[in-house]
């Protein structure tokens, strides 16, 4: 039994790409409906597979990762004070991060941190 299919969606594209999608379907005898619905659960033609994406992050310096959650962790109490009504402490907080901003700019003139 078919399942009944209920729900739309549209999706905008360029003329060029909706033709070539058009000719793929009919190549596999199939309408661009339920070619986009193959493609989408990856259950694509067998003579038409989906490149895989080959995008991978770039790596990031260990102290570069540990700097920013240390300014971070830094944020996140300065805003748990501020709703607190903590207000001095703030300061405290405020040069802890220009501490740490300073030291991450020193570590990056000296060549310490690799972003790639």
């Amino acid at each position: 039994m078919a399942i009944k299919k209920s729900k739309m969606f549209s999706l905008k594209v360029a003329p060029e790409e909706l033709s070539t999608w058009h000719d793929l379907a009919k190549s596999h005898g199939i309408t661009l409906a339920e070619l986009i619905r193959q493609r989408l659960a990856d259950t694509q033609p067998a003579n038409h597979p989906i490149p895989k994406s080959h995008f991978s992050p770039p790596a990031v310096d260990e102290k570069l990762i540990f700097q920013v959650a240390a300014i971070g962790n830094n944020l996140n109490q300065i805003a748990r004070r501020c709703n607190s009504g903590e207000k001095v402490a703030i300061l405290q907080e405020l040069v802890a991060i220009e501490q740490s901003l300073a030291e991450l700019v020193e570590l990056a003139k000296a060549g310490d941190l690799k972003c790639t």
